[in-house]
């Protein structure tokens, strides 16, 4: 299991659309930190000065471009999970297709296999996801001061109304790790959505795309029925009190649609 798991591992991490996908979120940082953060370093004297003592100077985490929630950020969270699925999601497409499956289950269990691809599938697309938003933090941290938010300000996106807003004004740095654990967590498993369309489609193109069609079209959906989606919950600055229950739902559902998918290929008798 180790061996297949270091194998799926640079698969997903050692190939072009890794690469691809890698480069195309770091220019999506670039772009935040070009239109979001430089003017305010080349205007820090300005912000710092005694005239503007009713507020903050706009640094580490109002500027960060998870928080700030600008054209970049949207951008971001409208596109990773195509981004995210490339490197790897059609694999497991190919490799049926290919018959390197059948040279694989010969020398180890079939569950075995699966479950490696389904981990990998996990991996792939929550460090896709996340590491845009650590790059991002890292380069503003190095811009700008890393000035401990003041909620009374109010020019922060978000208040304690939200799940971790009392973690954000009380402890900002464990704010940022939390939610980078979520955001690896969430998409890497919209991720493995690519996991259960794989057996339903036959067109690895397409099978790449299903995670982002779901996560579209449930955004869709939530916006015409008046309540958040996924794509709302990972913007963990919109993950509101009130709406927990819906989270909770959403991600059980899609678990479930998960393990169902696994379970149904093990149990499958043929291996094409």
């Amino acid at each position: 299991m180790k061996a297949l798991m270091k194998i799926e591992l640079e698969r997903a991490f050692k190939n072009k659309w890794f690469y691809i996908s890698a480069s195309i979120t770091l220019l999506i940082v670039l772009m935040d930190m070009w239109q979001n953060v430089l003017p305010f370093r080349r205007n820090i004297e300005y912000w710092l000065s005694e005239s503007n003592y009713n507020y903050q100077c706009p640094g580490l985490y109002l500027q960060w471009m998870e928080i700030n929630l600008r054209a970049p950020s949207m951008i971001y969270h409208f596109i990773i999970p195509l981004l995210a699925a490339l490197p790897y999601s059609m694999s497991i497409y190919t490799d049926v297709k290919n018959h390197y499956m059948n040279n694989i289950v010969t020398k180890i269990e079939k569950k075995k296999y699966y479950l490696s691809k389904l981990i990998t599938q996990f991996i792939s697309g929550g460090c896709i996801a996340t590491l845009p938003l650590l790059c991002s933090f890292i380069v503003t941290a190095m811009i700008l001061p890393a000035i401990h938010p003041v909620a009374a300000t109010g020019q922060y996106p978000f208040s304690k109304l939200e799940v971790f807003g009392d973690l954000f004004f009380y402890n900002p740095l464990l704010f940022v790790i939390v939610l980078l654990i979520i955001d690896f967590i969430g998409f890497g498993l919209i991720n493995c959505i690519a996991y259960i369309f794989a057996d339903l489609l036959d067109n690895k193109y397409m099978v790449a795309l299903s995670p982002f069609i779901i996560y579209f079209l449930q955004y869709v959906v939530c916006s015409m029925v008046g309540r958040d989606s996924i794509r709302t919950y990972l913007q963990v600055v919109h993950m509101r009190v009130k709406n927990l229950g819906y989270i909770l739902l959403d991600f059980t559902v899609l678990v479930v649609a998960i393990v169902i998918a696994y379970i149904v290929r093990c149990k499958r008798k043929d291996i094409l």
